[in-house]
C-alpha cells in the first residue's frame, strides 16, 4: 500500500497530544511530523498543536479537542481545482486559510457536529461541542449553517440556504452562535474583559450618587436612578434599511461610542459601555413601555413590506430573572399575529433569548441600570415571515 503523501507538519507542540492515523498505531504529536489524510489530532487539557498545511494555511488546535483532516487536496500549479474538508468534534481550533481555500472558497469545508462553516478568505476562531458551536473572526468572513436537507454535512463550501448567517470582521465585538435545535445561528456580544470588572465600581458609584441625593428619603432612592444614564440603539448591517424600517442607522454610525449585544444578521442591539452593572441587585418587577418599533412582512414570494406593531406589552420580574412580552403585529395580506415569548435574563450580562411556537425567535438586551430593553423577533407566518424591532422604556 503506497505511503499517503504529507499534506502538512506539525510546527509546535505544548504539553500531551496524539495524532491517530488509519491502520497505524496512535503515535504521540511531535514537532516535525507530518500530517496525512485522514489524520485524527486529538489534545489532552495541557495539549497544544500547531499545523502548518502546503498551501500556507495555519492551524492552531488548542486543548480538550478532536480536530480530523479528512481531505487535503492542493496543487500549486492549479489551486482553484483544491479540495479542503476538516472537522471538530469537540474543542477549539484557530484556522487562518491558506492559497486552498483562498482559490476555491467553494471546496472548502469545516465541520462541526451542528453546523457548516464555509469561508471568504478568512482567520477565525470556532468552539465546539455536542450542544453548541461558536465561532469569531479575526479577518475576513465565514457563513454558519446548521445541517438540514440543504446543508449535509458531506457537501463542500457555503450553505446557501435560508439559515446560513454570514459574519465578517467589521462586525466588530460579534461571535455567531448556535445551539442543538435553535431555528437559526444567533449574534451575541463577545464577552471582554472589560466586561469582568463592571461591577466593582458599584458601591463606589452609588456612593456618590446618595451624598448628592442626600436631601431625600432614602426608602425612595433606587440604585438604578444614581446611575450615569445609559441608551440602546438599533443599527442595521444592510446599506439601505428594509421597507418600512425607520428605526435603524448604519452599522458604523450605531458603533461610535457604543457597544453591540445582539443581532440577527439585519438588526443589532447596541448599547452604551461602561456603566456599573445595577441589574444583579435589583429584585423588583417593572412593566415598560413601547417607545418605539418596525416590523417587516417576508411575502412567500420573497417580497418584503412594512409591518405594523399594533400594540405590546413587556415586563420583568427582576427577582426571578424573567421576562415576559406579547406583540400584536399585521401586515397587508395576513391577518394580526400575536407573538409572544417568556424566557430568563442573564444579570451578568443584561441579555435575553427566546424561542416559541413553530420557530419564533426573539434576542434582546437592558440598559444595565435596568431602565431600557430592546429586543428583535421573527415569526413564522405561513410560508412567510414578520420581523422587527422594538426599544421599550420605563
Amino acid at each position: 500500500m503506497p505511503v499517503q503523501a504529507s499534506v502538512g507538519e506539525i510546527t509546535l507542540v505544548i504539553g500531551q497530544s496524539d495524532v491517530e492515523r488509519e491502520a497505524e498505531q496512535t503515535a504521540q504529536a511531535q514537532k516535525g511530523k507530518h500530517i496525512r489524510e485522514g489524520d485524527i489530532i486529538k489534545t489532552s487539557a495541557s495539549g497544544h498543536v500547531h499545523i502548518r498545511f502546503v498551501d500556507g494555511a495555519l492551524v492552531s488546535v488548542r486543548p480538550n479537542s478532536v480536530f480530523t483532516v479528512h481531505e487535503f487536496k492542493y496543487n500549486p500549479a492549479d489551486p482553484a481545482a483544491s479540495v479542503v474538508r476538516l472537522s471538530l468534534s469537540k474543542g477549539e481550533v484557530r484556522s487562518i486559510s491558506g492559497a486552498a481555500a483562498q482559490a476555491a472558497k467553494d471546496k472548502f469545508r469545516l465541520n462541526t457536529p451542528l453546523v457548516a462553516i464555509g469561508v471568504k478568505g478568512t482567520d477565525f476562531v470556532t468552539q465546539t461541542g455536542q450542544e453548541t458551536t461558536r465561532v469569531t473572526v479575526n479577518q475576513g468572513a465565514i457563513v454558519m449553517a446548521p445541517f438540514d436537507q440543504g446543508c449535509r454535512a458531506d457537501a463542500l463550501g457555503v450553505c446557501a440556504t435560508s439559515r446560513a448567517r454570514e459574519l465578517t470582521a467589521e462586525m466588530v465585538g460579534m461571535a455567531l452562535v448556535y445551539r442543538n435545535g435553535a431555528v437559526d445561528p444567533g449574534f451575541q456580544l463577545v464577552p471582554g474583559q472589560k466586561d469582568a470588572g463592571k461591577l466593582q465600581p458599584q458601591d463606589a458609584q452609588l456612593k456618590d450618587g446618595a451624598d448628592r441625593a442626600s436631601s431625600a428619603s432614602k426608602e425612595h432612592v433606587r440604585p438604578e436612578d444614581l446611575v450615569t444614564a445609559s441608551r440602546l440603539v438599533w443599527g442595521r448591517w444592510s446599506r439601505a434599511p428594509l421597507q418600512g424600517d425607520n428605526l435603524t442607522i448604519g452599522f458604523r454610525e450605531a458603533l461610535a461610542g457604543t457597544e453591540v449585544t445582539v443581532g440577527d444578521g439585519y438588526y443589532f442591539l447596541f448599547r452604551t459601555p461602561g456603566s456599573p452593572n445595577l441589574l444583579p441587585s435589583l429584585n423588583n418587577q417593572v412593566d415598560f413601555k413601547l417607545g418605539a418599533s418596525t416590523a417587516q412582512y417576508r411575502q412567500p414570494s420573497n417580497d418584503i413590506v412594512a409591518a405594523n406593531v399594533n400594540s405590546g406589552t413587556f415586563s420583568i420580574d427582576f427577582a426571578q430573572r424573567s421576562y415576559a412580552t406579547q406583540l400584536q403585529v399585521s401586515a397587508d395580506g395576513i391577518a394580526a399575529q400575536n407573538i409572544q415569548f417568556t424566557g430568563k435574563i442573564d444579570t451578568n450580562t443584561g441579555i435575553f433569548l427566546g424561542s416559541g411556537a413553530n420557530g419564533q425567535s426573539l434576542g434582546g438586551a437592558l440598559t444595565l441600570n435596568g431602565r431600557q430593553a430592546g429586543y428583535f423577533f421573527r415569526a413564522p407566518v405561513g410560508n412567510g415571515s414578520l420581523s422587527g424591532a422594538t426599544l421599550w422604556g420605563r
